[in-house]
């Protein structure tokens, strides 16, 4: 381990198996984070999902999951396992940031709305 980084006491980290919705949502709601580190994403629906539900996010900076966040989330440089440790320490660390990502989480994930998202899409088809 790097000097200066902690371990994550025993207990606080739980690394979990598939899931289904209604167990997804409950340890969504229950995080103190969620963890995304990609190396590459097509969308980043974990991210946009837990922001949704007010849980406080670290990311990677691949591309697809630094727009999704909008800024409403922790950000560690892909495949930097030293800078992600930190950044989740700092956070578990921080519970006034936490609530700052949180609020910003829950008014980003706003954007994602699928009636908006339809709306878009097809006002894209009509204008081909």
């Amino acid at each position: 381990m790097r000097p200066g980084l902690r371990a994550v006491p025993p207990g606080r980290l739980r690394v979990l198996g598939r899931l289904g919705d209604p167990e997804l949502g409950v340890v969504l709601r229950r995080a103190t984070l969620l963890v995304a580190p990609s190396r590459a994403e097509g969308f980043g629906l974990p991210v946009a999902e837990a922001m949704a539900v007010g849980t406080p996010v670290v990311c990677s900076d691949a591309p697809a999951l630094v727009e999704v966040a909008g800024g409403a989330a922790a950000v560690a440089p892909r495949g930097d396992s030293g800078a992600l440790a930190a950044t989740i320490a700092k956070l578990l660390d921080d519970p006034a940031e936490r609530d700052r990502l949180a609020l910003a989480g829950r008014s980003r994930a706003g954007a994602f709305d699928w009636d908006r998202v339809a709306e878009r899409a097809w006002a894209l088809y009509r204008s081909l």
